[in-house]
């Protein structure tokens, strides 16, 4: 964050619209420019990125708090951080915090913020993420840039080899997951099966998500839902759908990890599961999401969103 922040400025702007419940305390300051970053959208709806970058790419490893990570539910990097000039600290600032992401057993998150960043260094990405990431978020096009499968349902497949869980949206088609769960507490869906390049994929989409490691006997687990109604009837903006959905994944892992320090004898920590929810109900919990954000001009939501629905999945849970 900017050193002098001054009223008007963008710096201001971005402290003015941020929530209070976000603690702004660790925020490093810098001499000059928080970094901007403007979308270009085409008359089709095709968007790009012209980014200013300030001072973004100046977070010193030594301004990573490592108390925050006794509690954390997940860290979340972007595969962006790891661009920039050779100079910059900021790729230091990553592995430090994985690290200590690593040590507390906190999940790592990596969004994979465009293809363009994956396009031609796959096979390091794909390195990389087997080292140190637990759960990868990716569109489509992100996804095939990474595994080179055309389907979304193939490429989150693919990408278990590397991960634990993933995220993969897919525009019109919806969004997709895919992650493990032991066999010993695989859910079988009520849900019609769906058909794909995997049969019947979804069945058992009611487990929950669990690490590999954890899993005396791993099971793949799939799910799938298209966009809430339909899609909206017009799409203000794309900007943060994706992002908004994997909130919702986030929102539900900070969940279960305040259920468990909370009602630690609960059932519903028998295992070390990684979600409070079934990977079927957290499709719907970010297909909702994505869909506010898709229906406004801001990628943060500027209303609150309904109560959740009551679900058949959710009856079954609390038996």
């Amino acid at each position: 964050m900017s050193r002098n922040i001054e009223v008007g400025s963008f710096a201001y702007r971005y402290l003015c619209r941020t929530s209070s419940r976000m603690n702004l305390n660790h925020l490093q300051t810098v001499e000059g420019s928080i970094g901007r970053c403007y979308t270009l959208i085409s008359d089709d709806g095709e968007r790009t990125f012209a980014i200013n970058e300030g001072e973004m790419n100046n977070l010193r490893p030594e301004s990573i708090p490592s108390e925050v990570f006794e509690k954390s539910s997940a860290l979340v990097v972007s595969s962006y951080l790891m661009r920039g000039k050779p100079e910059d600290p900021m790729p230091k600032a990553v592995a430090r915090a994985i690290e200590l992401a690593k040590q507390n057993n906190v999940p790592v998150v990596l969004t994979l913020g465009t293809k363009w960043v994956i396009e031609g260094n796959a096979e390091w990405w794909q390195q990389y993420i087997k080292e140190n990431i637990s759960i990868v978020a990716m569109n489509e096009e992100e996804g095939e840039a990474l595994t080179g499968e055309k389907d979304p349902l193939l490429a989150a497949d693919k990408a278990l080899e590397w991960v634990d869980l993933v995220l993969c949206t897919a525009g019109a088609v919806g969004l997709y997951m895919a992650g493990y769960t032991d066999d010993s507490v695989k859910r079988e869906t009520e849900l019609p099966l769906l058909p794909g390049n995997i049969p019947e994929f979804n069945k058992y989409e009611f487990s929950r998500a669990m690490r590999k490691e954890d899993c005396t006997t791993p099971v793949k687990v799939y799910s799938h839902i298209g966009p809430y109604l339909g899609g909206p009837l017009e799409i203000k903006n794309t900007n943060g759908a994706g992002d908004a959905a994997l909130s919702a994944l986030l929102h539900d892992m900070a969940a279960n990890s305040h259920h468990a320090n909370n009602v630690p004898n609960s059932s519903k920590h028998d295992k070390p599961y990684l979600t409070y929810s079934s990977l079927s109900q957290i499709c719907k919990y970010a297909n909702r999401v994505s869909y506010e954000v898709l229906t406004q001009h801001s990628p943060r939501l500027t209303r609150a969103l309904p109560e959740r629905e009551d679900s058949l999945e959710e009856a079954y849970w609390d038996r």
